[in-house]
């Protein structure tokens, strides 16, 4: 039986270009979003769960006037729509906007992103995840001290299992695909939770 409280206090950051859709290069309209088979039912067992599902995404084609903020928004709209049907939702969407030139601070490797998260909705740290398929997701997750779970669904994950081997980016867990991904922080979750309430 689902315990429906066991991620109370979880979030779980997911990239969105090339974890959840397919990475065309730059996602400017919404007719360009199409989402990885079993992704909304995927996203829902999260929010059934108990967890704060977060999406974390650098979008430097409105840095570089490919889009504007309004043109995200309906492309957000988009995925809303997409996963509504399923009982899925996205409790909350924190993008960079800017060129990779600009030096923010919240472009990821940077963990600006994560950071905005953690404090908007006073997270713990060491009760989060995130998904992602590239280097940049995975070094976000190491500065934010947040485990890191790779999906090799995109052209960029190989390369990043080679810097894993390297010694160069850790990464907690391999998937090969975001339902697998979801497979497994569920079973942290759970496993975490009857930790608690045996030692209660």
């Amino acid at each position: 039986m689902r315990n429906e409280s066991a991620a109370r206090g979880t979030a779980v950051f997911l990239d969105r270009d090339g974890t959840l859709n397919h990475d065309t290069g730059y996602v400017t309209s919404p007719e360009q979003l199409v989402l990885f088979s079993g992704v909304p039912e995927a996203i829902a067992r999260l929010n059934r769960l108990g967890a704060m599902v977060l999406l974390v995404t650098n979008q430097s084609a409105i840095g570089r006037g490919m889009m504007t903020i309004e043109g995200l928004e309906s492309i957000h709209e988009r995925l809303a729509e997409l996963i509504r049907p399923y009982g899925a939702r996205i409790d909350g969407i924190f993008f960079c906007p800017h060129h990779p030139q600009d030096g923010c601070g919240c472009r990821k490797p940077k963990a600006g992103l994560i950071h905005q998260a953690v404090a908007r909705f006073a997270l713990d740290v060491s009760q989060c995840y995130l998904v992602g398929d590239k280097r940049s997701d995975l070094e976000a997750a190491r500065t934010a001290s947040v485990p890191g779970v790779l999906v090799m669904t995109s052209s960029y994950s190989a390369d990043v299992v080679r810097a894993r081997d390297a010694g160069q980016v850790p990464i907690d867990y391999v998937a090969d695909s975001f339902v697998h991904a979801v497979d497994w922080i569920e079973q942290q979750i759970m496993n975490r939770d009857n930790r608690i309430r045996h030692n209660r």
